[in-house]
């Protein structure tokens, strides 16, 4: 196993079409550390989800930035690269789609799952960002 796939695996990333193309590290304007992971999501859908027309042509690339978690205090983010698709029977676009996260949103389902849990032990909802972005949470605490 290379050291790409461990990444994928230790946040638990089990989708065949993602494949990393490098890592990089930053710092936001609050002083956060940022660490990113760039990939590229290749899924040919078969056929247009609009129209069922299968004559889909490639349309440039959506970047999504997804949240995957906190380890050792640094947060950690996946950008991925979303191939485009165009209709040319309707003129419409689509993208191809991944299990990692839900249409239109930016935290990882690993993430969704951990505050349900949280949240089913009553445990409010400041408490469950403390518990699950603790960089997050100390700026807040600096700032306020």
């Amino acid at each position: 196993m290379s050291q790409l796939n461990s990444i994928l695996s230790l946040f638990e990333i089990t989708d065949p079409n993602i494949f990393i193309t490098g890592i990089s590290q930053s710092t936001d304007q609050n002083g956060l550390h940022i660490h990113r992971i760039h990939a590229t999501l290749i899924n040919t859908p078969i056929c247009c989800p609009h129209c069922n027309s299968e004559s889909l042509i490639k349309n440039g690339k959506h970047l999504s930035h997804i949240r995957l978690g906190t380890l050792n205090g640094g947060r950690y983010e996946l950008e991925l690269s979303r191939q485009r698709y165009l209709c040319h029977n309707c003129q419409k676009t689509c993208g191809a789609k991944t299990t990692i996260v839900q249409m239109n949103h930016t935290f990882s389902n690993n993430i969704n799952h951990q505050v349900i849990q949280l949240a089913r032990k009553s445990i409010t909802a400041k408490t469950i960002g403390s518990i699950l972005f603790p960089v997050d949470s100390l700026l807040n605490m600096v700032i306020y």
